[in-house]
């Protein structure tokens, strides 16, 4: 199976039909990454994902930190996020809750080390993990 359609592990079938990628610490001259600077990427860029994709319900993978041993500078300790973050919308051609909508969606924001193609299988293991039948916001075409 390709990394387009995935089976979740509620036995539903979903297609990402639009991806959005960029350099997690883009534009970030001076400083270092750290607790207060990922809390406002991570608001930041669920801001970022209302506005690219039309889906209301926002679902944020967990990303994972790493997290300096020693205080780096005056704001703690280094915490960095994964080099890329990913947006992408999730596409279902089921409804769950209204048999008058036709579709449901859900816009997931995740972080990983590289660029995706392929999305990392931990990702994928989050991705297809997901509650998405409670989460999903669902459509009429």
């Amino acid at each position: 199976m390709d990394h387009f359609h995935l089976v979740l592990k509620e036995d539903i079938e979903i297609e990402i039909t639009s991806i959005h990628q960029k350099i997690t610490y883009e534009g970030l001259l001076e400083g270092y990454p750290c607790e207060k600077l990922n809390k406002m990427i991570l608001h930041n860029t669920e801001i970022k994902a209302k506005n690219l994709f039309f889906p209301d319900e926002i679902y944020m993978i967990k990303p994972v930190i790493k997290v300096g041993e020693e205080e780096y500078g005056p704001f703690g300790k280094m915490m960095e996020l994964p080099l890329v973050t990913c947006i992408a919308m999730l596409l279902c051609r089921k409804v769950f809750r209204d048999p008058d909508k036709h579709f449901s969606a859900l816009t997931v924001i995740w972080f990983q080390d590289q660029y995706a193609f392929p999305i990392h299988e931990d990702i994928i293991e989050k991705i297809t993990a997901l509650p998405f039948r409670e989460v999903c916001s669902e459509f009429h075409y």
